[in-house]
């Protein structure tokens, strides 16, 4: 009978726990990304309407074009506030995330080490065994054939 690692279903569970893990992480990787960039595009609409409306507050003097700047404005910064509210969950998911794969790559890497040291002993075992076998065939050979001489 060869060697039996008696982790063996554990180390496959974690392998396939670290390739869920990775996956949700690049999921959630693209995400961020998605978010971070809608952040930026609210933040640079922000700032280029407010550049709009100076230039334009040096040529009209109507005051409803500006109540109706102040608002849209407002507007933007309510949802540049939730945009990076949006930005922050997410990263945060993605952090715990990445510390769930990095505990479980961690527990792999321990199982697979166990596994290496488990079939090394067996195989410094069975060494051990075959050569006692050697030994004792070798011994076995030595006597009888003394005794041949003897006889």
């Amino acid at each position: 009978m060869g060697f039996q690692y008696k982790f063996r279903k554990l180390l496959e569970i974690e392998k396939c726990r670290e390739d869920y893990l990775m996956k949700e992480l690049n999921t959630v990787q693209r995400q961020l990304h998605g978010e971070e960039k809608m952040l930026i595009s609210l933040q640079s609409e922000l700032t280029l309407r407010q550049s709009v409306m100076e230039k334009e507050s040096r040529t009209q003097t109507d005051a409803k074009v500006f109540v109706l700047y102040e608002s849209y404005f407002t507007k933007l910064k309510r949802d540049i506030v939730i945009q990076s509210s949006r930005v922050k969950d997410i990263s945060n998911k993605t952090d715990q995330v990445r510390n769930n794969l990095l505990s479980v790559f961690k527990k792999r890497r321990m199982l697979e080490k166990l596994h290496e040291r488990y079939k090394n002993k067996y195989k410094e075992q069975t060494l051990r065994i075959e050569n006692k076998q050697f030994d004792n065939v070798a011994t076995s050979r030595f006597h009888h054939k003394h005794r041949k001489d003897a006889h």
